[in-house]
């Protein structure tokens, strides 16, 4: 008999939690668990991933009407303003009883429910099954390390069976900051199957990509959210290369600080030179065809798109950010670590970078040679092992 999976994510927008949950969802074996994806709240047209969730898998939302969710979808979107915080923030109460309501109704029967962002805390104690959690950030990084909201966070992941951390610096921070939780702590690499992501690089794009690709250029990719990602001090960095560089820089992703940085561009003469891709639902023949990648966070757990870049064989430099760049990259074996929020330190190395091509095939080979500890197969043993 199959055991029933529930697997829960407050919303499926676009970005690395929802990309290493649909990949999860992809390996899970489906002749061992019948799986169920809930979905906390219902985001229509944002949901650009949902057709990427295999079809053996249930869908359910908890919250799919317009008066629960309308004040989350124009939140995500950056068009949320005071009068309509006000008003979402004051019915937060009502949201809270239909979805514990709910909730309690939909995994009923679930062997195990795995919440794959720690949105289910606050209602774990009523959930009387195993009940698991994946933490993505740094818990030293996490809510700007304020000490009031870390100590929140700490009685909140006490309430689960089992918190999964994704890796190992993680779980010498979590072990380190709540030793109450060591018994509970388990180091699970996000997984990539590696065959089908070579499959996706090589796919074609439209005439207008090919344009854009023809030309040489530095890749990153992320949300732009300024509190993690910091394009701020890549586009400031890339200023101070630029003109000892040929390659453009190109930046795939949306998110509620795109108009500060088309201002920051403006501002510092680039907008011939960088280039805001917004979305792309297949990023990898972008990777595929840089001359090598950048990543320039404040704080991460393990950031997925260094790992695929690496399993597409790019040169990588990344800041030295709490945590994941630096166990990806093998303490800078396998591609450089830079200064966090340092644009000159950043600057250097991408000047560094451009202008050596032994330096950027020494890091293509061995990216590519140690990412293979990140296959699904590797990982997906160990998932089981916490179901």
């Amino acid at each position: 008999m199959k055991k029933k999976i529930v697997f829960s994510i407050d919303t499926l927008l676009v970005g690395g939690i929802e990309k290493v949950l649909i990949e999860l969802l992809k390996n899970i074996s489906k002749e061992r668990y019948e799986v169920t994806l809930l979905i906390g709240y219902k985001m229509d047209e944002l949901e650009k991933l949902k057709n990427e969730i295999p079809k053996e898998v249930e869908i359910k939302y908890i919250l799919e009407e317009n008066i629960y969710t309308d004040g989350k979808k124009r939140k995500a979107m950056g068009t949320l303003d005071k009068l309509g915080k006000i008003f979402f923030e004051a019915t937060s109460f009502i949201r809270k009883i239909a979805f514990k309501k709910r909730l309690l109704e939909y995994v009923k029967g679930a062997d195990t429910v795995i919440d794959f962002d720690m949105t289910l805390a606050s209602y774990a104690k009523d959930v009387d099954k195993n009940i698991v959690t994946f933490c993505h950030f740094s818990p030293k990084n996490y809510n700007r390390g304020i000490k009031r909201r870390q100590e929140r966070h700490g009685k909140k992941l006490a309430m689960y069976d089992k918190v999964v951390v994704i890796s190992e610096d993680m779980k010498k921070e979590a072990e380190e900051m709540y030793p109450f939780l060591s018994n509970k702590l388990v180091t699970i690499y996000n997984s990539f199957n590696i065959d089908e992501l070579l499959r996706k690089s090589n796919e074609s794009i439209d005439e207008n990509d090919k344009k854009l690709m023809a030309k040489k250029y530095i890749l990153s990719i992320g949300r732009l959210e300024e509190t993690q990602k910091d394009f701020t001090t890549l586009i400031k960095a890339y200023k101070n290369a630029s003109k000892k560089i040929e390659e453009k820089l190109y930046i795939i992703g949306d998110g509620r600080h795109r108009e500060n940085l088309e201002k920051l561009i403006e501002e510092l003469d680039l907008k011939d030179r960088v280039v805001l891709l917004g979305f792309r639902k297949n990023p990898y023949p972008w990777i595929k065809n840089a001359s090598f990648f950048v990543h320039s966070s404040k704080f991460e757990g393990l950031p997925t798109v260094l790992i695929e870049a690496s399993i597409l064989g790019k040169a990588i430099i990344s800041t030295d950010c709490p945590t994941g760049p630096r166990e990806i990259l093998l303490d800078g074996e396998t591609g450089i670590l830079t200064k966090i929020g340092d644009s000159e330190d950043l600057g250097k190395a991408i000047e560094k970078m451009s202008q050596s091509e032994e330096l950027k095939a020494k890091y293509s080979i061995l990216a590519k040679e140690k990412s293979k500890r990140f296959s699904s197969e590797e990982v997906m043993k160990k998932v089981e092992m916490v179901i």
